[in-house]
């Protein structure tokens, strides 16, 4: 079975850059609040909401390369932090969704774009939101965020974890001192390197994903904040 090593693209590269450079510069602070970081407090928000696309480059035993996709499906999970200023927060977020991996058409073992495989995500990120008030509308607060860390994709015969990183945006809308509301959207790419062997197997075979690519995939979330 032939295995491709794919080189990495030109413009992953810059996009990682890009988001390395907004990891950097997000979370900023004054140098006096640098030199004296307290916590202000504390925040916890479980969330529900979609996730969507999530497309592999995969190659069956004995067959040509074809596209892989997860299905859009529900996701939920919790995210807790702390306040270091008025407007930042540090998070950790653990995110679950279950889908299925379905092949495109085309395809000898699955003409009929079936899905092969039951896939359960796994997302482990440190999150990084500034928020910006808006003096017309009290407890509005707009908010840019940048995430890292890793994704663990499972399925019953084997799994893999691979880097993942986020940008997202949304609306914080405090009703009190200890309760607020949180809408939020994120792009969520999954750098999958070095290729997977023997992901999902069946229909008389197991498939390779390849590397050398940005897996993306979109989140929509909304939930309670508590504020302690």
């Amino acid at each position: 079975m032939r295995l491709r090593s794919d080189m990495f693209l030109t413009v992953h590269q810059w996009v990682i850059a890009l988001f390395l450079t907004l990891v950097g510069t997000l979370p900023t602070v004054s140098s006096a609040s640098a030199q004296s970081l307290q916590i202000q407090g504390v925040e916890v928000t479980p969330f529900i909401g979609g996730r969507f696309g999530g497309t592999f480059e995969i190659q069956p035993e004995g067959a040509a390369e074809v596209r892989a996709s997860l299905n859009d499906t529900t996701s939920y999970g919790v995210a807790a932090g702390i306040r270091y200023d008025d407007f930042s927060v540090i998070e950790f977020r653990w995110t679950r969704a279950k889908s299925a991996l379905r092949l495109g058409t085309g395809i000898e073992i699955n003409p009929l774009s079936m899905s092969v495989a039951d896939v359960t995500l796994n997302q482990f990120h440190g999150d990084f939101t500034r928020e910006f008030p808006l003096e017309e509308v009290k407890g509005l607060r707009p908010f840019l965020m940048a995430s890292v860390g890793a994704t663990h994709l499972g399925t019953a015969n084997d799994g893999f974890t691979r880097f993942s990183f986020g940008l997202g945006t949304g609306l914080k809308l405090f009703l009190n001192s200890k309760l607020g509301l949180r809408v939020q959207a994120q792009w969520l790419p999954i750098w999958v390197a070095p290729e997977v062997r023997s992901f999902a197997c069946g229909f008389g075979g197991c498939f390779v994903v390849l590397s050398g690519q940005l897996t993306e995939q979109f989140e929509v979330s909304v939930g309670p904040v508590f504020r302690f």
